[in-house]
Formats: C-alpha cells, sequence, structure tokens
C-alpha cells in the first residue's frame, strides 16, 4: 500500500501519532468540537489504515478507529504507545480521559467490569510514564530542549518541508509540531515567567517567518485570502485535509484564527480578522494553540 499521507503530508510531522494516539482513547468525543464533513471522516480511516500498515497491526483495525468498540481502541493505543514515545502531553491527557471514562462508567447501573479494569490499568501505566518523562525533562533543563526542540521545527520551516500548505497553515504545523513536543512540555512545566518569555519568543519567531512568506514587514497588513490561499500542488486535498485533522480541536467562538486557517473546508470565522498582519496573526495562533 503507498502511504500517501504518511509519506506525502505527513512526511515529516512528528505530531500525528501521539495526537492519533490520543484521538483513539477519547473515541468518538474526539469529534465533539466539530462538524465533521464526509472527507474527514474518509481522512481518519485513511490515516487509521496507514498507521496499521506502518506498525503492521492491520488486524487491530477492523472495528475502526471510532468504533464503540472501547476495548479494541483502547487495545491498539497501549499497541502503539509501546511502538511511539507519545510525548509528555499526550501521556497526560490520555490518563485524564481514561480516568473521566472510569469516573463514568463507575456511575451507570450496569458497568463493564472488564473496561473499567481496562481504564483502570491503562490509566495507571500512562500516569506513570507521564511522571517519569516529566522528572527526565526537569533534569536535563526545559528551557535547553525547547530552544532545541524550536531550532528543529524552523529548520524544517526554512528548507521548505510545510510548503504544502497556505502561509497561515505553515505556521499553525510549526505550532502544533512544537506544542506536542519538548517545546510544549517546556511551556507547561516550566514557571509562569519562562513559559511566557517562549511563547513571546515563539510570537516573533512565526511572525517572522510568515512575514518572509509574503515578502512584507511583519506589521503590515494583508487581506485573509493571501494567507490562507493552499498552493496548488499536487497533493492539496491531502495536505487540506491533514491541516483539518490537526485543528479538528478548535473551536469557532473561541479559537477564531485557527478554525479559519485548519477548517477550510468552512467560512472564516466571524472572530477572524479580514486584514491581518504576520504579526497579528502569529499572536493570535500562539495563543490559541498554547492557552487550549
Amino acid at each position: 500500500m503507498t502511504k500517501h499521507l504518511l509519506d506525502g503530508p505527513g512526511r515529516t510531522l512528528e505530531c500525528i501519532h501521539p495526537k492519533f494516539m490520543v484521538d483513539l482513547v477519547q473515541g468518538a468525543d474526539a469529534q465533539r468540537h466539530t462538524s465533521v464533513a464526509s472527507q474527514q471522516q474518509h481522512f481518519r480511516e485513511r490515516l487509521t489504515q496507514e498507521i496499521m500498515a506502518q506498525t503492521q497491526l492491520r488486524q487491530w483495525a477492523m472495528g475502526g478507529m471510532f468504533s464503540e468498540n472501547a476495548v479494541l481502541r483502547l487495545g491498539l493505543a497501549e499497541k502503539l504507545a509501546g511502538m511511539f514515545d507519545p510525548g509528555h502531553l499526550a501521556l497526560t491527557r490520555m490518563t485524564q480521559i481514561l480516568t473521566t471514562l472510569r469516573q463514568q462508567a463507575s456511575l451507570r447501573n450496569q458497568p463493564a467490569i472488564g473496561l473499567v479494569h481496562q481504564y483502570e490499568t491503562l490509566a495507571a501505566h500512562f500516569q506513570q510514564r507521564a511522571q517519569f518523562k516529566e522528572k527526565a525533562l526537569t533534569q536535563r533543563g526545559l528551557t535547553v530542549q525547547a530552544g532545541v526542540h524550536s531550532e528543529q521545527i524552523f529548520t524544517r520551516w526554512r528548507a521548505g518541508h510545510y510548503d504544502g500548505w497556505s502561509l497561515a497553515g505553515r505556521g499553525y504545523v510549526a505550532l502544533e509540531e512544537l506544542r506536542w513536543g519538548a517545546f510544549g512540555d517546556a511551556c507547561r512545566l516550566a514557571n509562569a515567567d519562562v513559559s511566557a518569555m517562549l511563547k513571546d519568543n515563539l510570537c516573533s519567531m512565526v511572525a517572522n517567518y510568515l512575514a518572509q512568506g509574503i515578502n512584507a514587514a511583519p506589521n503590515t497588513r494583508h487581506f485573509y485570502h493571501q494567507w490562507l490561499t493552499t498552493p496548488g500542488t499536487p497533493g492539496i486535498i491531502d495536505h487540506k485535509d491533514m491541516l483539518g485533522w490537526l485543528g479538528d480541536w478548535c473551536d469557532t467562538d473561541r479559537h477564531p484564527v485557527c478554525w479559519s486557517v485548519t477548517q477550510s473546508w468552512q467560512n472564516v470565522a466571524l472572530g477572524m480578522p479580514r486584514l491581518c498582519s504576520a504579526a497579528r496573526l502569529a499572536k493570535a495562533m500562539v495563543g490559541e494553540v498554547f492557552g487550549e
């Protein structure tokens, strides 16, 4: 099977597997923030099949990623977490989701005992891994690792790895990469002053890269179509669908800029400025992604 997504728009993206694992654990609730268009559902199914082929776990996908078979989904998430490092954010989120599911199951008159046990066991496992990872991250120096990770992602941006997306889409993809990795860990785990400094520096970096992409100063305003237009390149639909999946957590009211950037099959949100500079766009996206 040709892995168009993982060899195409997802070729260098490290945030795909962590987000995919969280979606597996969350199940159908992963779609609660968005009206899933048919192409997005098709994308999820394609991505599932490609990851199954990549990991040689195809038999686990028989029930479908978002089916009601929770045992299957959780078993698959556990398998993938043993093959790929989910990262601190994914481990923390999966622990929180499983704890909530365990509490909800206990309130039912006849909870499925086996499933409740699976929630408990997997939550304890992920929580322990998150604790170990947090300790290791702190010992190695959060800001140092954040700097290394940031340089890595912006080097990829500069090298054209994200050129299949719109200008704003490139910025958004870079932010997702940073959020799910060491940079995001530092923003969450460091003290407030360090976190604020990292985000301020990130705003400046994103603004400068966006400005270079449009050949203007960071504070020069442009009509929003110039930021959101996707290049007419081979695989354009795959790139747009990948971006939509990465941003499926966005809410049109709370995250109007990221929602407008990622959900290109919809009209732009009312909160999306019709004229905006690279600096304003960067500040809004950083605030929405790292404040979520």
